[in-house]
């Protein structure tokens, strides 16, 4: 498709952590590494929900998550221990469940700020923050800026700079793409079948070029110079955002 020039893709792997699906996350890398492709690794600092427990502790996980980085891989703080303790679906709406979005503020420092020094306490640099379930609200967006993250979540085409936060969109788990914009496609490893493990390595190998590595993310900013570009950015996100409520609403009745 002609249209494809103007999408390009970032790869955003989440749930990860030393119990996950370590086969499933080998073999996604060397797919990724295959075509020199980094993305944005979500990591867990101290997964406590058993339901991601898919093997035993992987011993050197964390050297192995310390070399990806080197690489060139983001660290993105996902949460802290991706135990959903309030019912709120936060700014986005997306689920009504959240490890943040409800808390007072001075809760939500505590759970990022020790999250980030286990992470820290690892080697790592985290410089994202992905919530669980995709749930957050204006105190978690506070403390957000106040550890000099950006986020990996949220509507739009394009990645921008609002109130001094960087915001990297992200609308689909999949190379789906509405022909114009910066696309990151969430994966989760665990879940990943066979068909899935074949759909993204096909698209991988056929669009390559059109993959960007976690660094080239400043090239693809919305400026407020670009108003035809801002325009077709506020108009898509209001229409992306009308879909996704009425696909919730059939899901609900």
């Amino acid at each position: 498709m002609i249209v494809y020039k103007f999408s390009k893709f970032l790869i955003r792997l989440d749930d990860i952590h030393p119990r996950m699906n370590h086969d499933n996350f080998d073999r996604l890398i060397n797919i990724l590494s295959n075509d020199s492709i980094q993305g944005i690794l979500g990591i867990i600092p101290d997964n406590k929900d058993k339901g991601l427990c898919k093997s035993k502790t992987d011993p050197d996980f964390w050297t192995k998550i310390k070399a990806l980085e080197q690489k060139g891989f983001w660290i993105a703080q996902h949460g802290y221990q991706h135990l959903y303790d309030t019912q709120e679906g936060g700014l986005l709406n997306l689920n009504q469940q959240s490890e943040f979005a409800g808390h007072p503020k001075e809760v939500q420092r505590h759970k990022m700020t020790v999250g980030k020094q286990l992470l820290e306490e690892k080697g790592l640099t985290p410089k994202l923050f992905m919530a669980p379930s995709h749930s957050f609200d204006e105190n978690t967006l506070e403390v957000i800026k106040e550890l000099g993250y950006g986020i990996t979540d949220g509507y739009g085409l394009w990645p921008k700079i609002e109130k001094g936060i960087l915001w990297i969109p992200q609308l689909f788990a999949s190379p789906k793409h509405l022909g114009w914009g910066l696309y990151t496609i969430c994966l989760h490893t665990d879940q990943m079948n066979e068909t899935a493990f074949n759909q993204l390595e096909k698209h991988i190998k056929k669009y390559n070029n059109q993959y960007i590595q976690p660094q080239e993310i400043q090239y693809y900013l919305l400026e407020k110079h670009q108003v035809g570009k801002r325009l077709l950015n506020s108009v898509m996100t209001s229409i992306i955002r009308g879909v996704l409520q009425l696909k919730r609403n059939k899901l609900k009745s």
